[in-house]
């Protein structure tokens, strides 16, 4: 009797230990279910990346191992072999930028702000241009499978930047050997007008070429000069010949972001076009940082930039303007979607609650189901450049090419045909005709490709720029012209067409 007294306790203690550690069991049970499903998240939100990435290891892998084997002998072969299979891969250190020397900066004189950043309504087209048939191709001696493979591999990250890439997607959207010739050209002025702290200014562009009202916002124009090197393939740690320019020019806007709370101010010295300089340095931060070898310092300055953009969204409206939560408008909230998708590119993170947000200003400003787009909510007529601005945004938020609202507005583009002088509406248009793909865009191409080359200047200090056409770029000048037409001309490589086939455009 006194020892069944005695186990009770005893058998009490071990109940209670048996139910803590099922409770325990079923605990690690939940946990690692959480695990598994924020994994699998993880896998479907990054499945495109992933294969992506796959592909291209996996063919680059068996190029390499295929020429080694079949230029070295047997002994050699089997050398190699075993290498391959047995060495660990030697770890190589990302380059920071703080490893950049900038030569000491030049001071700047004060001068207002103008307003001339707000685009101008397109009133003119070129009539006596739109009726040639040119069609001058670029040549290559590359196979085009081979051209085929080195999109297939890198499409959706700024794979056409690369070497190959490059003259594949040149040959298939329509560039020539002239159209590169003026993209090298505006290069080396570009080149010969950095200033010695790294940056350019809008302002001072040297003899020859014609200055802009904009003397504060050396952010904006230091990141519309990068973006032109960046979209013909030069990063900052590849060898080439604007190596060096890129580095000094990227080391500028690390030196001169301010950083607080957790987010990075890019908007420079100047007040009215805050958002707008933000915006287009963003881009160009995000787009280093794709491009490079993922510097753990420049990843995390742009994840603060895009911080920033989505801190000064408008709660209301849902846009962007001069300043933080101002109600948008839509030539500012074009930089803005265009710096969030430059992120979503880079694999930064982006609040879907702010592309929501987007989307919902551009139900606001929207005319014609969606067809065409004003500057602003209210009353008043859509324009030609910005429904160029709204239908670009629309199409990387996810509009589908089947959308009919879509259709209506590139037949409407289409049929105006580019600008003379307007390069901020060509720039655009540019792009929302170069991802519709089809006759469109090939009728586009031919007329504004063959306009810039025949009026890029070809002689004296300011050759390989462009003067300013007047309108929306008059305050940055030849600087902002420039830019503009070589981004323009930059279209076929810079970002791959999110509708088209890997086929040739056709005639």
């Amino acid at each position: 009797m006194l020892e069944q007294v005695r186990s009770r306790p005893v058998a009490r203690r071990r109940t209670r230990l048996s139910v803590r550690l099922s409770h325990m069991t079923h605990r690690m049970r939940i946990a690692t279910g959480q695990l598994a499903v924020g994994f699998d998240a993880w896998v479907r939100r990054h499945r495109r990346q992933l294969i992506t990435t796959s592909m291209s290891l996996v063919i680059h892998l068996l190029i390499a191992l295929g020429m080694a084997l079949w230029i070295l002998p047997p002994e050699s072969s089997s050398q190699i072999l075993n290498l391959f299979l047995n060495e660990p891969a030697e770890e190589v250190e990302p380059i920071e930028l703080t490893e950049f020397v900038v030569p000491e900066s030049l001071d700047q004189t004060d001068l207002n702000s103008s307003e001339q950043l707000v685009p101008n309504v397109v009133e003119n087209v070129i009539p006596e241009l739109m009726a040639l048939e040119i069609d001058h191709p670029v040549e290559s001696n590359i196979d085009p499978i081979e051209m085929d493979v080195a999109l297939m591999v890198d499409v959706g990250v700024l794979g056409g930047r690369s070497a190959m890439g490059k003259q594949a997607a040149l040959r298939k959207y329509g560039g020539t050997k002239e159209s590169e010739n003026a993209v090298d050209a505006g290069l080396k002025w570009l080149q010969r007008v950095q200033l010695s702290d790294g940056s350019w200014n809008f302002a001072t562009v040297g003899s020859g070429a014609v200055s802009g009202s904009f003397r504060e916002e050396q952010m904006g124009a230091t990141a519309l000069a990068l973006l032109c090197f960046l979209g013909a393939g030069h990063s900052y740690d590849s060898p080439g010949p604007y190596e060096e320019n890129v580095k000094a020019g990227l080391k500028y806007i690390v030196e001169h972001a301010t950083v607080r709370n957790g987010m990075a101010d890019l908007r420079g010295n100047s007040d009215h076009p805050g958002m707008y300089v933000h915006g287009i340095t963003t881009i160009a931060l995000c787009e280093a940082h794709a491009m490079g070898q993922h510097d753990s310092r420049l990843r995390k300055l742009a994840q603060q930039a895009v911080k920033f953009i989505e801190a000064a969204q408008d709660p209301r409206g849902g846009g962007w303007r001069y300043q933080k939560k101002q109600p948008g408008d839509t030539s500012v909230v074009g930089w803005q979607v265009m710096a969030l998708q430059s992120a979503l590119m880079g694999d930064l993170r982006v609040s879907k609650r702010v592309l929501k947000g987007a989307e919902y200003f551009l139900v606001s400003v929207q005319r014609e189901d969606g067809a065409g787009y004003r500057y602003v909510p209210g009353n008043g007529a859509a324009t030609p450049t910005m429904t160029a601005v709204g239908l670009l945004c629309r199409m990387y938020l996810g509009w589908r090419h089947d959308n009919i609202a879509l259709a209506r507005g590139v037949a409407a583009l289409s049929a105006r045909g580019p600008s003379p002088g307007d390069m901020y509406y060509n720039y655009y248009a540019t792009q929302v005709l170069h991802h519709w793909g089809g006759t469109e865009w090939t009728r586009w191409n031919e007329t504004l490709r063959e306009h810039l080359i025949k009026s890029q200047i070809r002689k004296g200090p300011a050759a390989g720029s462009w003067k300013p056409g007047g309108g929306s770029t008059s305050g940055g000048g030849q600087l902002l012209q420039t830019a503009l037409c070589l981004l323009t001309l930059e279209v076929y490589y810079r970002h791959l067409p999110m509708y088209g086939e890997l086929s040739d455009p056709g005639p």
